[in-house]
């Protein structure tokens, strides 16, 4: 089955990659095909401040976090 993510879904799994939302992106890739557009990871990207403030973890951390949860969508071209 397709799953489309947006920013919220993928903003709340960095937050937090063992709570219910990042478990399923990160552990669910068997089952399920995340798909978003390219344009989620610059949206991502803005926010990494904000990020690193809610979730008090450093800027790597919170980059290790989003490539975890990369790893398991598909991004497509907006074109």
């Amino acid at each position: 089955m397709r799953v489309i993510v947006d920013a919220n879904i993928v903003f709340s799994a960095i937050l937090n990659s063992n709570g219910k939302i990042g478990d399923l992106l990160i552990n669910s890739r068997r089952h399920l095909d995340f798909i978003a557009p390219d344009f989620l990871r610059t949206e991502i990207r803005k926010h990494h401040s904000k990020l690193v403030k809610i979730s008090k973890m450093t800027l790597e951390q919170v980059r290790e976090s989003e490539f975890q949860v990369y790893n398991n969508i598909t991004f497509i071209s907006e074109e």
